[in-house]
């Protein structure tokens, strides 16, 4: 005699019409003949025995019943959900390729992706605008333009970084031009301008997170060369990294607990008057209410100011100061609105503090979260040039300030 093949999950499912009859002709009351109505209407009123106690529940006709429809719910629970695991694999795998591919790096608490712009930077050397952005090759490049708005036809390739990288420039004394970017391997490197282009430190910040900006300010003390380069960490943090040409370079402040997730920031630094040897300077950055913020340093500790205005998510952020002719400061701070996604221009000077709300200096409409860098320079009067990137193709739109505001397409 052969012994009983298991029930298959064929079985169970072919048995369930039969199970569910069962079940219910145990619920239902049976058709009578008239005859029989008024006998069954006195056994009804009896009350109906108890299940013997030798007798398991689960050895009953109804019991084995629930056993039976519990066990096919649970097969067949456990092949769908065999078959949505697959499903959310294949998806997690095509949404994490997806995100490779487009450089994004993290969400922000209001549910944003964060991602880090292309970069740009320029300055002013000698008398001249460098300006510094990286292209589709991943190549970082540079162009060069008199401060009249007239531009070399060509651009220098320079050296090749993480796609995607921040860009920062500063220009520490007038043969030498410092530029930081982010490396194919996560790394800070600086390259160095002195009759010519080298590689210069590389460091390993600590908790760099990959959607970070950078920025950058040096100034001269009367026994010293400092830079202060700023970076965005994991944690949403700023942190300060601090060099002296006598000391090298060591970790500085950490602040911006509630900076955004990718937030540009900028540096700008003067002195406070024309004889003072030790600067103040300002780094501005966005918080997670979008607002843009100031964190001054004024010699004697840093400070934090809600300067009550919205940015765009990620846009671009870039500050210029100077002194005039007084000794006065004034301060410009750059970045595209939350509105109309119009480069605006917040003011500061000592006379009259913050302007704001701010000014549009153009209608010219930036990409959103596109990279801003600033420079500015004297001669008599003030002279301002605004150049925004476009996070579409390789072309930046230069603002000219010298009186009056206009604006035009550099072409690369």
């Amino acid at each position: 005699m052969r012994p009983a093949r298991p029930l298959s999950f064929i079985h169970l499912v072919l048995a369930l019409p039969s199970l569910f009859l069962l079940t219910m002709a145990d619920a239902q009351t049976p058709f009578l003949e008239a005859y029989e109505a008024q006998k069954y209407d006195e056994l009804r009123k009896q009350p109906l025995p108890p299940t013997p106690a030798s007798v398991p529940w689960w050895k009953t006709r109804k019991g084995r019943a629930g056993i039976a429809i519990l066990a096919l719910a649970a097969i067949i629970g456990a092949v769908v959900g065999v078959v949505e695991s697959k499903k959310a694999k294949k998806s997690n795998k095509s949404d994490a390729k997806s995100d490779s591919a487009s450089g994004a790096g993290g969400t922000s608490s209001n549910g944003t992706v964060a991602r880090a712009a292309l970069g740009v930077a320029a300055v002013t050397w000698p008398s001249n605008v460098r300006l510094y952005t990286q292209k589709d090759d991943g190549f970082v490049y540079e162009a060069t333009g008199d401060q009249s708005g007239n531009w070399d036809s060509s651009t220098t390739k320079l050296f090749q970084a993480k796609a995607g990288t921040p860009l920062a420039a500063i220009v520490p004394s007038p043969s030498q031009i410092h530029l930081y970017s982010i490396d194919t391997s996560n790394m800070l490197q600086e390259y160095v301008y002195n009759n010519g282009w080298s590689k210069g430190t590389t460091q390993q910040p600590h908790g760099l997170t990959p959607i970070t900006s950078l920025a950058a300010v040096t100034w001269t003390e009367p026994t010293s060369q400092q830079i202060r380069v700023y970076y965005q960490k994991s944690d949403n943090t700023i942190q300060e990294l601090m060099y002296s040409s006598s000391t090298g370079w060591e970790t500085g402040w950490s602040f911006g607990d509630h900076a955004y997730p990718g937030t540009s920031f900028s540096g700008a630094i003067f002195k406070e008057n024309v004889i003072d040897n030790y600067p103040s300077f300002r780094v501005y950055w966005q918080d997670t209410s979008l607002g843009l913020n100031e964190y001054a340093w004024c010699g004697s500790g840093w400070s934090n100011r809600d300067l009550q205005y919205n940015v765009a998510p990620n846009s671009g952020i870039s500050a210029v100061a100077w002194l005039d002719g007084s000794g006065n400061s004034s301060i410009r701070v750059y970045f595209e609105d939350t509105a109309s996604n119009f480069v605006q221009e917040v003011s500061y000077n000592d006379t009259s503090g913050w302007v704001i709300p701010p000014g549009t200096p153009t209608n010219t409409t930036a990409s959103l979260g596109a990279p801003v860098s600033a420079v500015a320079w004297t001669d008599g009067g003030v002279h301002i040039r605004v150049y925004v990137q476009s996070t579409s193709s390789n072309n930046t739109t230069e603002l000219v300030y010298s009186g009056g505001w206009s604006a035009h397409s550099l072409g690369f």
